[in-house]
């Protein structure tokens, strides 16, 4: 028969485990910023179909991004239409998204259209989440492109993270360092499936706690 203590340590396990798992989901939010917010609003740099944004991040593991945003400045309209913003890989953080800058579409992982006609932070959330292997990446925000047609201007006066890479589509189809680390943009992302993993041990190590409670009843 199995006894009360060892009911008590299997208990103990599974919760730990579950424990351990939400602890995780507790981390979830910002996984990147270029700059943190100073509260200072100047809408510098106008984002259109001529003139693309972006900066580029890394990821260590496996890692699901949910929603890219940036500090907007004053769009000097209250009607400014649509910008999209998209995720697109890079080799490394020294290197430029591969392509052209006039067609992201052919690199894109993930891509969103929204408004940014208030000044200061906005987050949007991805059309569908995207798992991002380890490795480098870009948030590119602009216009005339994933069906976007309107403008919108990017603060230039916040905070840098360590050393933020900038870059910018420079009126051209290349691109080019923006060189400015000032600029704030965000990605927010969800625990690593590791995580997820924990939290599905956990509750396999409560089933199978109740399962042998229930064999070891059933032979007394």
């Amino acid at each position: 028969m199995v006894s009360v203590r060892q009911d008590w340590r299997a208990v103990a396990l599974g919760l730990g485990i579950l424990a351990a798992a939400a602890a995780g989901a507790a981390n979830a939010g910002v996984i990147y910023q270029s700059a943190t917010n100073s509260g200072a609003d100047s809408g510098d740099y106008i984002l259109s179909s001529n003139n693309l944004i972006g900066a580029e991040f890394s990821v260590t593991s496996s890692t699901v991004v949910t929603a890219i945003g940036a500090q907007f400045g004053n769009p000097f309209d209250p009607d400014p239409g649509t910008i999209f913003g998209a995720i697109v890989p890079v080799a490394s953080l020294s290197d430029f998204p591969a392509g052209s800058s006039a067609d992201l579409a052919s690199i894109s992982l993930a891509d969103v259209v929204f408004s940014a006609p208030n000044p200061g932070d906005l987050m949007v959330a991805l059309s569908a989440p995207v798992t991002l292997a380890a490795g480098s990446y870009a948030v590119i925000f602009g216009s005339g492109q994933f069906g976007a047609t309107g403008f919108a201007a990017l603060g230039d006066e916040n905070n840098p993270v360590g050393s933020p890479v900038t870059i910018q589509s420079a009126f051209s189809p290349g691109w080019a360092s923006l060189g400015d680390p000032g600029v704030r943009i965000v990605v927010d992302g969800v625990p690593e499936p590791a995580s997820w993993g924990l939290m599905i041990a956990g509750f396999g190590g409560m089933g199978a706690l109740l399962r042998r409670r229930k064999t070891a009843l059933s032979a007394a």
